[in-house]
């Protein structure tokens, strides 16, 4: 069975090029969640295998060339692992080169990924998706002053 280290390594060496098998290696009852996305429109959790598929099938389609590359892990227990990793591609919404740091934080349960939550730079994440970048942000109206 599979720790939290040897999955954090697997799933960043695949960069899930393939979106359903990158989903498989979650639990039926996983999830994905990049919380800080919500702030630009883009739901922040997805649960079960088929959501997470989706999800990761629209970040190939945004950024098809994407590999996620030089992890660091910092936190190590078979349970789990917390790690740094980044990718640089170009977006295929806007035609941008985006570099992104991210760091996550992912758990382990019965050799499947129970949990990988992430963090990534929303300032990256807007050049990527909208055509004129953060020029192209709407806040939401409970967020406005």
């Amino acid at each position: 069975m599979k720790n939290a280290k040897e999955l954090l390594e697997e799933f960043t060496a695949a960069s899930f090029r393939d979106p359903k098998k990158a989903a498989e290696m979650f639990s039926e009852d996983g999830a994905f969640e990049m919380p800080y996305l919500e702030s630009v429109g883009v739901p922040g959790r997805y649960e079960g295998r088929e959501a997470i598929e989706r999800f990761f099938r629209f970040v190939r389609e945004v950024y098809p060339d994407m590999d996620l590359e030089n992890v660091k892990i910092m936190i190590d227990t078979p349970e789990q692992v917390f790690a740094e990793y980044e990718f640089t591609a170009q977006s295929s919404k806007t035609g941008r080169t985006i570099h992104e740091l991210f760091f996550g934080r992912l758990v382990a349960e019965n050799g499947k990924i129970k949990l990988l939550r992430e963090s990534v730079n929303l300032v990256g994440v807007a050049l990527g998706v909208f055509p004129n970048g953060l020029a192209d942000y709407k806040a939401r109206s409970e967020h406005k002053a």
